[in-house]
């Protein structure tokens, strides 16, 4: 009786099997990277976001404090009569560019968040970073009016300063943790 031996090698099938196996690990791997990184980019535009609705508060309380304190100092001569005409617009300059700088780092803080990272499929960071850079202009434009005329002080400072709301609102839509009542 004779024995044959068939084949010694692997049949084709099962390389076919061991290729099919590999790609689709890497395509799981590829999803969950992918997956990974979304998320990580979504958490850290959502801290920026919030810090920066944080800092839009501050700045505006601290320069409309410091604005005032400029007019303070300025006062009574600024608005009065008896006072040479040049030395009250030096006042009034001084008040205005007091104004001018805190619109300035309100500006600088405008163009972070305008530079904050959002992916195309992440809709609620993108409202989330309009709604602050809403907040953060609404401010700004109260200080420009102030720097462009010193005059202006008391209307601009006479009107509800913006509300937050829809900026917090739209970041906890995101999922981003904020707490404004520090």
């Amino acid at each position: 009786m004779s024995v044959e031996y068939l084949a010694t090698k692997a049949p084709p099938r099962q390389r076919r099997s061991w290729l099919t196996g590999l790609a689709i690990l890497l395509v799981v791997a590829a999803v969950a990277g992918f997956s990974l990184v979304s998320d990580q980019v979504r958490r850290s535009t959502n801290q920026s976001l919030s810090r920066a609705v944080l800092e839009a508060q501050d700045r505006a309380r601290i320069g409309e404090a410091s604005v005032l304190s400029t007019l303070r100092y300025a006062s009574p001569m600024i608005w009065s009569q008896e006072v040479p005409q040049d030395v009250r617009a030096g006042l009034r300059a001084l008040v205005e560019r007091s104004a001018g700088e805190v619109a300035a780092t309100l500006s600088a803080l405008a163009t972070e968040v305008r530079g904050s990272t959002v992916l195309p499929w992440q809709g609620a960071q993108a409202e989330a970073r309009d709604r602050v850079l809403d907040l953060i202009l609404a401010e700004r434009a109260r200080f420009d009016r102030i720097a462009a005329d010193a005059r202006q002080i008391g209307p601009v400072l006479a009107e509800e300063r913006p509300s937050e709301q829809d900026a917090v609102a739209s970041l906890r839509a995101s999922g981003a943790d904020v707490d404004v009542n520090r």
